[in-house]
């Protein structure tokens, strides 16, 4: 598990994206809400929030948006602890009545007339999140008093929660973040990246966005994988297509050569050739678990070192399993 200021950083700057805001919503929040949603209005809310205990928010992401004939402000509160927090509750509370206090002080709206929230917390923790999701939940009291006391929910993205299955299925970029936060090996993450580098190819204003994802995926595979990825530099490559599918290139070769050292540990001791097999196995098992690798055994059985090393890198973006050994 990684610390939370890495992830709340990396996160800010993702979902300073209206992109990928969009995503999240559209891909994993209920359609009831998404569909009133008009996202070309999205615009960022600038400013950190107080809350009572005197606590800035800056690492938070808030966001406004045109619901009907109103503006929802959509709060992003990024949780990035190993473990559920039962206060939760509590804290939405301070979090959203904050903003209203921020946004009353700043004469941004009304407050006889206050517009919706609709807070959202992102947790990636490795543990499953069991706490209330509704502070009316936990207060405990007499029916008599029950219309008294606060009320208020917020919705819950688990990241871990939700299957590769599920989040293949989603087809976006926000899905491919997740399923690299729950990749579980190095070849599954680099599958996964190739996932998102796909996603990616379909979004408008692509190099901005990329320019941010490429960051945030290099920073998070030297992090996870840090004695594969020492050898990649620091600065962006430009070329065709996107800067994130250029590095993936790089990216496998760096992961490759751990490959083959998990290979040759693994009891393949006859030397370097067959950690490459292994490694090349191992991915396309990951990318395409219900493909049938037996028509393709003679051409890895005969595959030079450089082959091998080429089939490792088409199988990181590849849409199928063909695709990885067409010969043009």
């Amino acid at each position: 598990m990684t610390d939370a200021p890495f992830h709340d950083t990396g996160y800010k700057a993702l979902f300073s994206l209206p992109e990928l805001v969009q995503q999240l919503i559209e891909g994993f929040v209920t359609p009831d809400i998404a569909q009133l949603l008009d996202f070309s209005t999205l615009e960022l809310v600038a400013g950190s929030f107080v809350t009572p205990a005197m606590q800035s928010r800056e690492e938070d992401v808030v966001w406004r948006v045109k619901m009907a004939d109103t503006m929802l402000y959509l709060y992003l509160l990024l949780e990035f602890q190993s473990t559920p927090d039962a206060a939760m509750p509590v804290r939405m509370v301070q979090y959203v009545a904050a903003l209203y206090d921020s946004l009353i002080k700043e004469k941004r709206v009304d407050p006889r007339r206050l517009p919706p929230v609709l807070p959202v917390v992102l947790y990636n923790g490795e543990r499953r999140w069991r706490v209330a999701t509704d502070i009316g939940e936990v207060i405990e009291c007499p029916p008599v008093l029950r219309a008294y006391q606060p009320r208020l929910r917020y919705y819950l993205l688990d990241e871990g929660a939700y299957s590769d299955h599920e989040l293949a299925a989603v087809r976006n970029v926000v899905a491919g973040i997740f399923a690299l936060e729950n990749a579980e090996g190095k070849e599954e993450a680099l599958a996964v990246v190739g996932r998102i580098s796909e996603a990616l190819k379909a979004l408008p204003n692509r190099e901005r966005i990329d320019r941010v994802l490429t960051q945030w995926v290099k920073r998070y595979l030297q992090r996870v994988h840090p004695g594969a990825m020492m050898a990649v530099e620091e600065t962006l490559e430009t070329g065709e297509g996107t800067m994130l599918a250029t590095n993936v290139q790089k990216w496998a070769e760096a992961l490759l050569r751990e490959g083959v050292q998990q290979g040759l540990q693994q009891g393949m001791h006859r030397g370097q050739h067959e950690g490459k097999v292994w490694a090349l196995r191992q991915l396309l098992r990951v990318r395409f678990p219900d493909a049938d690798l037996t028509p393709y055994q003679s051409r890895l059985d005969a595959a030079t070192d450089a082959e091998l090393e080429h089939l490792l890198t088409k199988a990181a973006t590849a849409a199928t399993l063909e695709e990885v050994f067409a010969t043009q």
